[in-house]
This record gives structure tokens, sequence and C-alpha cells, in this order.
């Protein structure tokens, strides 16, 4: 109950309704903004409906110019600001989401950056002097994966479902302390089983392979043929990963032949649990990896995060099932990084894939045929440079989109082509991040498409040939396009709009909020021979034009809402400004809540106050204090708090805390010590942890022995902590007292009548028996599939329905119809052309080729280039 009523109290204090002194003006044809009653200028044109139409109409023609939290702000900029306002006021409101506001066009803080510089030092021979070169280790053991808690449950689970289905081990070799290379591995084991030695150079891993942090494995110059049929392996990690000219190649053992992949309906592709799982590297927090030159045939399926292919992650809380487990402490351990430099990747789910990773490298890679994107980086991913990359048709979506607040990310010199959708997108609250100098062509949507993401660079790129637009800009501000080709694309140039986008009912808007405004400047640009305008606008957003070369053969360089505004435009030689009309402001995502100083320090008084009789609250208190406020004295202060109301989840967790920062062998007995200490007061799931530590850190059963006798001294001394430099809030009655007698001894009891010659042993016999797939596991994991498959089910009868009603509608009917055949009219035009456009692509592309054969020592050539192009 306090958990919920805590989660609350932020939400409420996040999201609350303030006031500020705004503008109010009028806004028409007598100031720089669109004119109200732009939408009936229209209306003649074309028959009405409504179920097509994504028209945003704001209440009046009064808005507000800017939030201030002064009358004198206010007033300043009322009297600064170059905008011809028109009966302004200065007005005191509360302020809301659905305010209209004058949007004004801005420059991008992003800047072109040389990278020459930037990508010199990823160069394949620069990173294979990072490979090891001598190998060691005894650290290799077999552990069934319904014990293993390194790992994420909810990924582990299609296996081990899979696995018990066709009566197969659940065996997972787990690599630790050591380095190890494939040949030093399979003369170690010598077991044909697991892993097959073919010949010299090629092996068939049989096994799944879980790298602890402790680890490193070495792949160089070989065939490693990844089991798939009958038993699907994976190879997943916390430590160290180097490939360097290899295959990766998903197999089928029965047939000895690449393991095909199953028919997936198009309506069930994106569904989780409908797929038979299939091998994928996935690297987690803290993972390094390095894969050089090689090549990954077929891998990856479609469920859960990040089991695509090649991926690393950090897991976000809500897909961790069981929270108090050694993965949940791994996981928060810091983010993945990788270099992945001029590998080819096709017939995968996805090329690549990555969520809040660290700085990483894409860099020289050829990537084709996969299902559903080339690359995706996702969900707070930081620092990564996509350069010089080939990306081809992707078979359901994008070449390259990032998506959920990846931010100062370089996106440059790549060929992306002949892609389902765009070949570049931002998308989500994607922020500072450079795209420059990309060859993006003959994509089934967009060259690049701008989505809900603000403040992004668009500079140098050659946009041609794509079904759709060159580029569209779509309910995003100040995002830049400078010095750009834009040409032969089959809709439009630059297509710049707002966008009401509510109606995608599978989208978590909690999660990915977004404001109902758009704001970019254009300048530099050469834009010609699109087939419909060059520079088009709709929903009033705000746009500024600078020398930009036009020119155009069928429709007027200016379309929608700009149109009638090009004599103005002409007369000024091309530069022109317009605002915009909006609301510019974005709801914080539910993902980062926060609080202000003030409120946090009230919270944290409240929960103070309470958490000497309620559960949970000093845990959630250390949380803030590390993830928020990064402070280890309160943290501290509030686990020993936690302890002293005798909960074993503080125990526990504290632990860990202790794990993180030990510096020797001393200070890790310690930790220890309290996560036994939490076995004590009832947490009986630790045990299975102690088992499995010495597999993260260089811990043995000594060493779990001495700690066990450090927890029984501190207890029958009615200690529970041993650190004297916290004074607990909570003091240690005599109630409790007795209460730490009777646990001890109710534990001693049955610890005595185990038979365990030691705590070790009596660890290990509880980690036989334990299954971490309980009951209440699997139902955890079933309703967070069912919860990420409902909005796409949802939203697939939704369409369904629409077109229903369209075709119950006479004026929606034809409109639909007069769609219909313009995209009709455009394929036609697409197929007859194409010769003609690949032919303006071929003007650039050597360029482009020798830029991103220096990444790769198997270099692409024209002539498979074309072959890609060919393909639908």
């Amino acid at each position: 109950m306090i958990r919920k009523i805590f989660i609350l109290l932020l939400i409420t204090l996040q999201l609350f309704a303030f006031e500020c002194y705004s503008i109010l003006t009028e806004t028409g044809f007598f100031t720089p903004v669109y004119p109200y009653n732009f939408r009936d200028y229209y209306s003649f044109l074309e028959p009405q409906c409504n179920l097509l139409q994504d028209k945003i109409i704001w209440d009046s023609n009064l808005s507000y110019v800017g939030c201030f939290r002064t009358f004198k702000d206010a007033n300043e900029t009322l009297h600064t600001l170059n905008f011809n306002f028109k009966n302004p006021k200065i007005i005191k409101h509360k302020f809301s989401f659905k305010d209209q506001y004058v949007i004004f066009p801005k420059y991008s803080s992003v800047k072109r950056k040389n990278i020459n510089v930037i990508l010199n030092e990823y160069k394949p021979d620069s990173l294979l002097k990072k490979f090891p070169s001598n190998f060691y280790g005894d650290g290799i053991e077999f552990i069934n994966i319904e014990h293993l808690t390194l790992m994420p449950t909810i990924n582990i689970y299609e296996f081990y479902k899979f696995y018990k289905k066709h009566n197969f081990s659940t065996k997972v070799l787990v690599l630790y302390n050591g380095v190890y290379s494939i040949d030093y591995l399979y003369k170690k084991i010598n077991n044909p089983n697991i892993i097959e030695r073919v010949n010299k150079n090629t092996y068939i891993i049989k096994y799944p392979i879980y790298i602890s942090p402790t680890a490193s494995l070495i792949i160089k110059n070989k065939t490693i043929l990844l089991e798939t049929k009958p038993k699907p392996i994976f190879i997943m990690y916390h430590g160290k990963i180097y490939a360097y000219n290899s295959k990766f190649i998903t197999w089928d053992i029965k047939d000895n032949t690449f393991a095909k992949r199953e028919y997936i309906p198009e309506s069930e592709l994106l569904l989780i649990g409908k797929q038979t799982p299939r091998p994928y590297f996935l690297g987690f927090s803290n993972s390094k990896t390095y894969f050089v030159n090689n090549v990954f045939k077929g891998l990856g399926f479609h469920s859960t995060t990040a089991t695509f292919g090649i991926a690393m992650v950090v897991y976000p809380n809500d897909l961790i099932i069981n929270k108090y487990s050694l993965f949940s402490y791994l996981n928060k351990s810091g983010r993945p990084h990788g270099y992945y430099i001029g590998n080819t990747m096709y017939k995968n789910i996805m090329g690549f894939y990555c969520s809040s990773a660290g700085k990483s490298v894409i860099a020289g890679n050829l990537m084709y045929d996969n299902i559903i994107y080339d690359i995706d980086p996702h969900d707070y991913s930081k620092n990564l440079i996509i350069a010089r990359n080939i990306t081809a048709n992707a078979k359901h979506a994008h070449g390259i989109v990032i998506s959920r607040g990846v931010d100062n990310t370089i996106i440059a010199q790549n060929i992306s082509f002949n892609n389902h959708s765009a070949g570049i997108m931002l998308d989500r609250s994607s922020s500072r991040n450079l795209i420059y100098d990309n060859l993006s062509a003959l994509n089934g949507y967009m060259g690049i498409s701008i989505q809900e993401s603000d403040n992004n660079l668009i500079s140098s790129n050659l946009l041609l040939g794509n079904k759709i637009d060159g580029i569209i800009i779509r309910n995003s501000l100040r995002n830049e396009i400078e010095n750009n080709i834009i040409e032969y694309n089959l809709k439009n140039g630059i297509e710049v709009l707002t966008k009401n986008i509510n109606y995608i009912i599978y989208r978590n808007f909690l999660r990915d909020p977004y404001h109902k405004a758009t704001s970019v400047i254009i300048k530099n640009n050469k834009i010609k021979n699109n087939m419909f305008y060059n520079i088009t606008t709709k929903n009033n957003p705000a746009i500024y034009l600078e020398k930009n070369e036009l020119k155009n053969k069928y429709y007027p360089n200016f379309g929608g809402e700009l149109n009638i505004f090009t004599p103005k435009i002409t007369q000024n030689n091309g530069r022109f400004k317009l605002y915009g009309i909006g609301n510019p402001y974005l709801p914080l995502s539910s993902d980062f809540i926060k609080l202000s100083t003030n409120a946090l320090k009230t919270a944290i008084k409240i929960y103070i106050d309470a958490s000497c009789n309620n559960d949970d609250v000093s845990y959630l208190l250390s949380k803030i204090y590390i993830d928020r406020l990064k402070n280890k004295e309160l943290a501290t202060a509030n686990y020993i708090r936690g302890i002293s109301l005798l909960h074993s989840k503080d125990m526990y967790s504290y632990g860990f805390y202790l794990l993180t920062y030990a510096k020797n062998k001393k200070e890790e007995i310690n930790a220890i010590s309290y996560i036994i200490q939490s076995v004590v007061f009832g947490n009986e799931s630790a045990l299975r942890d102690l088992v499995l530590i010495r597999f993260i850190k260089n811990i043995n059963k000594n060493d779990i022995d001495k700690a066990f006798q450090l927890v029984i001294n501190r207890l029958k001394n009615y200690k529970l902590v041993d650190n004297d430099k916290y004074n607990v809030s909570c003091k240690i009655t005599s109630r409790k007292k007795a209460l730490i007698e009777s646990n001890l001894k109710k534990f001693l009891f049955k610890y005595n009548h185990s038979n365990a010659k030691d705590f070790y042993d009596y660890s290990l016999a509880y980690f036989q028996k334990y299954n971490i797939f309980t009951p209440i596991t699997i139902k955890k994991i079933n309703h967070i599939f069912y919860l990420a498959n409902i909005g796409k089910i949802k939203y697939y009868r939704y369409l369904r329905k629409k077109e229903k009603e369209i075709n119950s509608n006479t004026d929606c009917k034809k409109m639909y119809a007069k769609l219909q055949r313009v995209s009709n009219t455009l394929n036609t035009y697409y197929k007859l052309n194409k010769k003609a456009l690949i032919k303006q692509f071929d003007k650039y592309l050597n360029q482009y080729l020798d830029l991103i054969n220096k990444f790769r020592f198997k270099k692409v050539n024209k002539e498979f280039i074309y072959k890609l192009m060919e393909q639908k």
C-alpha cells in the first residue's frame, strides 16, 4: 500500500497544473501566422471525410506567446520580440497542454562534427589490437536454466518452455574466471554433444552459453554453426565477447543446412509468443562486444526485449520478473558498450538492436534482408556512432531507426536504400542527433523521417527517389534541414506537419508523450524534380526558409498551407519566416518522473516518519538516494533503517549495495554476510544467489562460510549491522531482540537438522531444488506478453473497423478511392522509372562505397548493390 501511495505522490507532484504569465494575442493574416480559417479555405477542393482527416483544430484565433514565471519577463518579451502582436494582453493563467501557442522557428543546437577524426580510432586494425591472445581458466560449468538467476527470466522462459516440451536438456554452459577461445573450450569440454568439431575451423555449438562478468570468449577465423533445429541455443553475456573474421549461422542439425525461418503471417510478426526461439547474441549491463568482419545469418526471433539477433541491453524494471536476484544486481552495473565494425548481417529479425547502451560504434557493416529493421538503437541509448553502413531491404520497416530518448547520436555517411519504410528515422523524443552526409534512396516511405523528436540537425544528405517524401518532420520542434540534395522523390521534397496521433492505440503515451507542435529551419538545400511539392506544410507548423534552390516539373514549389504565401516567398527571394500554432510543451515521460528538491525533501520526511511501521519504505528511499541523488551516505542510512525493522529485503539489497563498492576480500565477505542474514529472516531465495555468486566475484565456499559466522556472531549479540557510524531512527527494542533471537533459533534448528556439511552445502541443497519458473512467475510473464500484444491486436481491429466505416460513407469512399488511384499511379511511375532513378543513385554510389570499404576487410562492390536493388 505504501509503495502505491509513494508512486502516486511522485506522479501527482510531477503533473500538477501550474500558473504562468503569457502574452495573449490574436493570430491570422495580420500576424505572420497561418490564418485561423485556413481549413475552410481548402474545403471546396475535395470532399470532406472526417474518417480520413487528421487535422488539428484549435479553439480560436487567440494564441499564447511563452509561459513566463513573472509578469516582468512576459512584459519584457512583449516589447522586445520582433513579432506583430495584435491586441496583446499579458495573462496569468493555469497552464494546460490543450492551450494553443505561437510557435517560433528556431535553429538546432547540434553542430557538424569531423566524422573522419571521430572514426579514426575504430578502424578494424585498431580494434583487433584489443583482442586477447592468451587463453586460460577452468571456470566452465553446466547449470540448469531453471536455476540461473544471472539472466533475465523473461528471456530464457521461452527457451525453457521449448526444452521441457521436447524433453531437451535444460543445461547452460556457464563461463567464468578466464579467457576462453572456442578451440580452448572444445578441448576442455571434450564432448561433441556440447561443442562438435566438424573440421579445423568449423564448430557446432549445441548448448546455450552464458559468459559471466569475469569471463571473455574469443572467436577468430572460424565458422560457428549455432544449433537452431531441433534445439535452439543462445549466447548471452555480462562479460566480454570478441569475434573476428568468423561466420555465425543458424543451423539445422538434422538436415545439415542453414535453418530456414518458419512462416509467420504479417499480422502476427510483431506479436510476442508466436515464434519458435532461435539463437541470438545478447550483451547485458557492463558487457563489452567486439565484432569485427564477421557474418551473422538467420539470428533472432520476435519476442521480449533484445531477442532479435545481435543486441545489447540494460533491462527496464517492468520486464524484470525476479527483482531480488543476481540479475537485478548485475543489471545496475553500467551501460553495455559495443564495437560492430565491418560485419555482414542478413536474414536476422533485426541487424542490430540496443537499449540503454553507452557509447558504441556501428560502422562499415552490410545489413540486408533483415525481417524488421537493419539498425535499431532504442530506449535511452546515448552517444552512438552509426556511420558508413549499408542498410538495405529491411522487409517490414526502416533501414536505420533510433527510438525513445536516443540522444547525441551521429548517423553519418550511410547508404540506406530499398527498405520497406524509411531509410533513416528518428522517433519518440530522440534529440540532439546529427544526421549527416547519408545517401538515402529508393525507400518505400521517406528518405529521412523525424517523428516526435526535437532539436536535430539534418545536414548534407542525398535523398533520392524515395516513394513518399525526401524528408518529413512531424510533431517535432527545433529541427534544422541544411545543405541537402533532395530530388526525384515520388511525393514531396520536404513535408512539415503537426498531426494528432492519438489513434495509435498500441502506443503508450505515458511513456512516449508528444507535443502537437512543429518547427523547422530549411536553408541552403537543393530541392528539385520531386513529383508533388518541393516543400509542403500541414496543420500550422512554424517554418523558416532561406537560400534554397528549388525547381519543379509538375506542381508548384510550395504546397499545403504554405502555398498561399508563394508570392511573399518569391518577393523576398526565398527568404521567409512563418510562425505556427501548437502547444510546444512536452509532458514528461513516465520513465523520468522526478521531484523538485523541496517536494523530494517533503516526501522523504513523510516516509522516514512512516518507515518505522511500514514495509518497503527504506528500500524505496535508498533507491531514490542512489538513483536520483547519487548520495551513498543517505542510501546507507536508509538501508540500515530498514534492517533495524528486520526487513529481509533491505538486508539482501544492502549486501549487494556493499558488494558493488567492496575493494577487497574482507569487504566482500562482509557484504555477503548481509545477504545470508536476509536468509535468516525469511528470504530463502537468496540461497540460490549464494551458490551462483562465484560466477560474478572471486568468492569461494570458504568465504561464504566465513560470512555465515559473521552473521551468527552479529545476531547472537542482538546486532543487525556492524556499522556503528549510523544511528538508526528505529531502535532495537526488547521486542525486536526477542524477534532476532526467535528467527535465529528457528533458522539454526532448520540448518542443524539439514545434515549439510557447511552453509555453502546448505545453500546448494536449496539451489538444486529451486525452479525460477514458479506458477506465479509464469503468470507474470504471460501477463507481460498479453500487455505487449493486446495494443497491437486492438490496433489491427481498429484499422479493420475504420475500413468498414470508410466503405459505408460515400464521401469517404470517394476520397479513399482517389488516394488509392494516386498511390497506384505513383507505384506505376516508380516501376517505369526505376532505372532512371537508379542512375541518379549511381552518380553518388562510388564515393560512399569508398568510405564504407575502409572499415571492411571484405569489400562491397557496385554489382552487389545492384543485386539488392533489384529485390522488391
